[in-house]
């Protein structure tokens, strides 16, 4: 090996061993609570159709991503939402009412998502995408006749924002979305972020949560989740 090689081998390491200890830590809390649509209906041609206009009971969420500088290693963020929906559910035959039931809806879910970031404040930009894997642990509830809703499920993950200088104020969104067949979750946030600049910061927006399953134990379900939320967040 030359001496320019080791000189620039020797740089190299010494920057790497810098910048390995940066390893970055958010955590992140709030209440989310939004109103809820629900519609079922049996698998198949049947004329009969379940639906709601529901009311959020629970709805908390929290999260911790993990960062560091090693560029060929993803970075780590861990989600979770309990999101737990409760109204009366119609049921109509043939566009016409049957009968009211009581309905409860629990989309609960924790994210595992691996992300890199594409943009690290360039220009105030960043961006951040990579896959999310979903573990659903919820149910449909229609008078204790009960459908599980539990699943893993991959995602796609993207994550743009922007930052306004001097402000401690961004402007970002979130989406992780599913197609396969006739089954499609989207799952959209956009929020506002400020940054005191001394760990603690605040955060609040919208957000949107759509699930379209196929034939699960016979039923066809449809659901439209949306609401604000708000939070806070420490980022070491």
């Amino acid at each position: 090996m030359n001496m320019k090689a080791a000189l620039i081998l020797s740089s190299a390491l010494i920057a790497a061993s810098a910048h390995a200890d940066f390893i970055g830590a958010t955590l992140e809390a709030g209440a989310f609570n939004p109103d809820s649509e629900l519609t079922l209906q049996d698998d198949g041609s049947s004329p009969i159709t379940n639906k709601s206009n529901m009311d959020g009971e629970r709805g908390t969420y929290y999260g911790i991503a993990i960062e560091h500088p090693i560029p060929v290693i993803p970075n780590l963020r861990i989600q979770g939402t309990e999101l737990v929906s409760k109204g009366t559910i119609t049921t109509t035959y043939n566009g016409s009412s049957v009968n009211d039931a009581a309905a409860e809806l629990d989309l609960s879910h924790t994210d595992y998502t691996l992300y890199y970031e594409f943009l690290d404040g360039i220009f105030w930009l960043h961006f951040d995408a990579g896959f999310t894997l979903r573990d659903y642990d919820g149910s449909v509830n229609i008078d204790s006749d009960i459908t599980s809703l539990n699943a893993v499920v991959p995602m796609l993950y993207i994550a743009p924002s922007i930052a306004i200088p001097g402000t401690g104020l961004s402007f970002g969104a979130e989406i992780k979305n599913l197609s396969i067949g006739n089954n499609s979750i989207t799952d959209t946030t956009l929020k506002v972020k400020w940054d005191s600049g001394f760990l603690f910061g605040i955060e609040a927006g919208t957000r949107s949560h759509d699930v379209v399953l196929d034939d699960i134990d016979g039923l066809d379900i449809n659901s439209i989740n949306d609401g604000a939320f708000v939070g806070i967040f420490l980022d070491f």
